[in-house]
């Protein structure tokens, strides 16, 4: 874990130009078509900038800062965590709850008997994913699929990262709010931080400005552009709306997202709007998992396990938190009142591809920008 690094003076333009270089660097390479960047702290000036391109086929596209993104994993902390959490608070489920309390699907079953909380953590034994073939029907269709699923290990007693984990954290907000996970997050979450371009099912009038990732059945479909890309949320099941995958925003955005966890809660401006209680960004973003597990997970956020790449080798060893399939980053340092945004589509210039070093390079250089210091 790294030394907690310290904030010594203002970030400047010029101090991030190591990392446009790299950057640069990178896209010429062909590791990424092109970059947004988004950095600061959670009060004053967001320095964002544009590299690269957006898209490469079927036509180059220059990048831009207003470019939307597929989001794909930064879902579970913007979305499926924070909202599970302000429902708890509002005392419509409890955190210790067995699941099958909530979804009937699930009752009876080694799945139903696993702790809300272990979900939000990935601690609960449910495997990493279960078969698309699971998604070809309806929502309770699935679940009762899910209730089918072996649970390897107890409860807390090992990490593993799992998307079957966050689709059951959605059927339970929908289920004690009798709400979807769209609406939730368009009233609690995006609509008080004043958010426009975040959102699932992007619109059809900003398609333009969508970073395409890949071509849907392989090579012969049509570019995802708008519609998400993991298969699982783009199913008859989810339909583009899922607790693991599907939010789409721009950098500019998630820096906001950014700056109201560094506020704990509050959206940015004089006095600033509550958007999150400070009890649920204290729980999102400081460790919940039992001693000598051997990672440090917040419920939703990343603190350190082996996708804490992002953090680099300056954020302090309380940052957090969260990175995505498509190419996506975010992390966040409390002990220094800093963030960094880095979003690519990576997915569209040659497919699926090992991202930590690219991160966490980035993020030393991001962190040296804002003028942290060992």
């Amino acid at each position: 874990m790294p030394k907690t690094a310290i904030l010594r003076a203002p970030a400047s333009v010029s101090a991030f130009m190591p990392l446009y270089g790299f950057l640069q660097s990178r896209i010429e390479e062909g590791l990424v078509p092109g970059a947004v960047i988004a950095a600061g702290r959670g009060r004053g000036k967001m320095h964002r900038a544009a590299l690269g391109n957006r898209a490469l086929k079927p036509r180059p596209e220059a990048m831009t800062e207003r470019t939307i993104f597929d989001l794909a994993s930064l879902t579970k902390p913007m979305v499926t965590a924070p909202l599970v959490l302000d429902l708890a608070a509002e005392g419509a489920l409890g955190i210790a709850d067995p699941v099958e309390r909530h979804i009937k699907e699930l009752r009876g079953s080694a799945a139903g008997a696993i702790p809300v909380s272990t979900l939000l953590t990935h601690t609960s034994g449910l495997p990493a994913m279960n078969p698309l073939e699971d998604y070809q029907r309806g929502k309770s269709a699935l679940y009762t699929a899910i209730a089918r699923e072996p649970v390897d290990a107890p409860p807390e007693e090992r990490f593993v990262y799992s998307d079957v984990g966050y689709m059951l954290l959605q059927a339970v907000a929908e289920r004690v709010s009798g709400k979807s996970l769209d609406r939730l997050s368009r009233e609690r979450i995006f609509r008080p931080l004043g958010l426009t371009d975040t959102r699932f099912r992007p619109l059809a009038t900003d398609r333009s400005r969508i970073a395409p990732t890949e071509r849907e059945r392989g090579s012969g479909g049509p570019w995802l552009r708008g519609r998400v890309h993991d298969p699982r949320a783009r199913s008859r099941a989810m339909m583009g709306v899922a607790g693991n995958a599907g939010v789409f925003g721009t950098a500019e955005e998630v820096g906001r997202f950014c700056q109201m966890l560094l506020r704990g809660g509050l959206s940015s401006g004089t006095g600033g709007r509550r958007v999150l209680r400070r009890e649920t960004v204290r729980a999102m973003t400081t460790n919940q998992c039992r001693p000598g597990l051997g990672v440090r997970r917040g419920f939703g956020f990343d603190i350190e396990s082996p996708y804490d790449s992002p953090r680099g080798a300056l954020f302090s060893g309380e940052s957090y938190g969260h990175s995505g399939y498509t190419g996506v980053s975010m992390w966040i340092d409390p002990v220094n009142d800093a963030y960094f945004v880095l979003l690519t589509n990576s997915i569209h210039a040659g497919g699926h591809k090992d991202l930590k070093a690219f991160r966490s390079e980035a993020g030393t250089l991001a962190a040296r920008g804002l003028g942290i210091e060992r």
